[in-house]
């Protein structure tokens, strides 16, 4: 999955399923990043969830 800033609804969904995917095994090289890196776009996008439903 490419990464960008702007996650759309399944995008969103399929990087939380990678997400725990990754947690749940033996750690490998690499993924340490990768998931730093998702765990910023999940975090965007739950923090623009918020804001729009706070609106």
């Amino acid at each position: 999955m490419e990464m960008h800033a702007e996650l759309d609804e399944i995008e969103y969904h399929l990087l939380v399923a990678e997400f725990d995917l990754l947690w749940s095994r033996t750690p490998r090289s690499g993924d340490r990043e990768r998931m730093d890196q998702m765990m910023r776009l999940i975090e965007a996008f739950e923090a623009n969830r918020r804001m729009a439903s706070s609106a």
